[in-house]
């Protein structure tokens, strides 16, 4: 991996292409010192393997993946037993029923138990600095990692997830955080770590994309804009269906 400090005159040292990103930050209200304090942070390291990467779509219903096996079934079951008060607000406040909400954090994070391992920042700003077909997509979060960082007082370097920038339980790109990621436990702070806060946010995506628990069409449409996959939609509603023999 490629790594890049600040140089001797304390400009960053980036790519020459980059200097449209600078401006753009300061545009979203960012002082020069701001930018200096991230960009030479010794934490910043190029990802130069990921630009390969295409995010060919997973076979949830595989074998391999084990989605509907019992024992991954049954953990889905104890995660909503043993979070009983949180789905049932959740299900009050929105109006998603709480085995799609398990079953997307199933799809997404294996319940939580992988996050990711890359450094959200890094993933996006590889993808911005070097020209692809992602650059734009990517400066454009990029930057929303910065706003949602700086309004909830949150180290951009400290956040791990996916190489395309999707982090948290919920696996949210930041463009998604900063439009349906909720405080969930009231504590006055969204993080998408927090377990209450990343199922409200699931759940609040689902609603805002049009959830009905009286429609299968309206389940679908607001699964496939979580994940525009239509392999991901059987899956989901497969997971939840099977949640549901047991906890209803």
């Amino acid at each position: 991996m490629a790594s890049y400090t600040a140089s001797e005159n304390n400009n960053v040292n980036l790519p020459p292409n980059s200097s449209n990103l600078i401006k753009k930050i300061k545009a979203n209200g960012f002082s020069d010192e701001e930018i200096q304090k991230i960009f030479t942070d010794s934490r910043i390291t190029l990802y130069p393997d990921i630009l390969e990467k295409r995010g060919h779509g997973i076979n949830y219903m595989s074998k391999k993946f084990g989605l509907l096996t019992r024992a991954s079934v049954k953990r889905g079951q104890m995660v909503i037993i043993k979070n009983k008060v949180v789905f049932e607000e959740i299900e009050h406040k929105y109006g998603v029923e709480k085995e799609a909400v398990v079953a997307i954090y199933r799809l997404e994070t294996n319940l939580g138990s992988y996050e990711g391992k890359y450094l959200v920042f890094n993933g996006l700003l590889t993808l911005t600095v070097f020209e692809n077909r992602r650059s734009a997509w990517a400066e454009k979060e990029l930057l929303n990692l910065l706003i949602f960082c700086k309004n909830n007082n949150k180290d951009p370097l400290s956040i791990k997830g996916s190489w395309a920038g999707a982090f948290g339980l919920c696996q949210f790109i930041p463009s998604s955080v900063l439009k349906y990621a909720v405080d969930g436990n009231g504590d006055g702070e969204i993080d998408i770590n927090n377990f209450s806060d990343a199922m409200s946010s699931i759940a609040n995506y689902l609603k805002s994309n049009g959830w009905k628990n009286n429609s299968l069409k309206k389940k679908k449409q607001a699964i496939w804009s979580y994940n525009h996959c239509d392999n991901y939609v059987k899956a989901v509603l497969a997971y939840a269906n099977a949640c549901k023999k047991f906890n209803r």
